[in-house]
């Protein structure tokens, strides 16, 4: 992360700032300075836009991973991190990580800030990434296998105005923070429903600033097999603010605040089915 100076502008920032100033200063004096002055100041104000568009707040969101291969016949049979599931794997890590998505009040996300997007996630450019924050990843994104992280820093993390290294890293730490929470209820429910209350209850004891800031949503899946037709717990979202000052992942941020009716989303009965990679 860039650090700021007492004006709140980073180092990189600051010093194109002196670059802007200093073709003022070595320019012809008079209105050909000023117009040098006025383009420079231009050019750096649209650079920083570019850098961190405006979002008031971070959805980081998780996969149950075997309602999400149940989801659609090819997923089974075309994705690597579908025909790689097992119960061990889903016992490991029961929420997978999909995405940290930079979140607008007004529902106008930002999104492909860096102007690259592509239909075969493995298409794109992958993101530079120190040893330790691939190992992380890997770990709670094994879509990584289908290339998802590609595409999530194309579409979202390219607008969180930070480094490839710091997005991952806060999306893995995240990740594991409520894996800690609620994954070891979600493990002993394999193939049976479970409880939202519960679930929160789980929340409470474990990590109660996370409970308000959670919400549980099921789908039924579009799967030819009548018997997994059935609503399942397909992701979990949690909310968390922008740091005002990082710009990284915050503290948890209420759901209503974020725009969220209520912590079920779709879960009938306030219950919800865990689907296993065994079925």
């Amino acid at each position: 992360m860039e650090s700021t100076n007492f004006t709140g502008i980073s180092g990189a920032r600051s010093a194109r700032l002196r670059d802007v100033f200093a073709v003022w200063s070595a320019g012809r004096a008079g209105r050909t300075a000023g117009r040098w002055l006025a383009l420079g100041l231009l050019l750096w104000s649209v650079s920083v836009r570019a850098e961190a568009p405006r979002f008031d707040f971070y959805l980081l969101a998780l996969s149950v991973a075997p309602a999400f291969c149940e989801d659609a016949p090819q997923r089974k049979r075309g994705f690597a991190q579908c025909k790689a599931l097992s119960e061990r794997d889903f016992k490991r890590v029961p929420l997978t990580l999909h995405g940290l998505w930079p979140n607008r009040e007004d529902r106008r996300h930002p999104a492909y800030c860096a102007g690259k997007s592509a239909r075969a996630f493995c298409a794109l450019p992958a993101p530079a990434l120190p040893s330790e924050t691939e190992a992380a990843l890997r770990q709670f994104m094994p879509a990584t296998a289908d290339c998802l992280e590609r595409h999530q820093w194309a579409k979202h993390g390219s607008c969180s105005g930070l480094a490839p290294a710091e997005y991952f890293s806060a999306s893995a730490a995240l990740s594991a923070r409520v894996n800690r929470a609620i994954g070891d209820e979600l493990a002993r429910h394999m193939g049976r429903e479970v409880d939202l209350a519960l679930l929160r209850e789980r929340l409470r004891e474990n990590d109660r600033s996370l409970e308000q800031a959670v919400v549980f949503e099921c789908r039924t899946p579009r799967t030819p097999d009548p018997a997994k037709r059935r609503p399942m717990l397909r992701e979990v979202h949690v909310y968390f603010n922008r740091d005002p000052v990082t710009g990284a992942p915050g503290q948890p941020l209420p759901y209503v605040r974020a725009g969220a009716k209520h912590y079920n989303s779709g879960c009938p009965r306030g219950r919800a089915y865990v689907d296993s990679p065994l079925d």
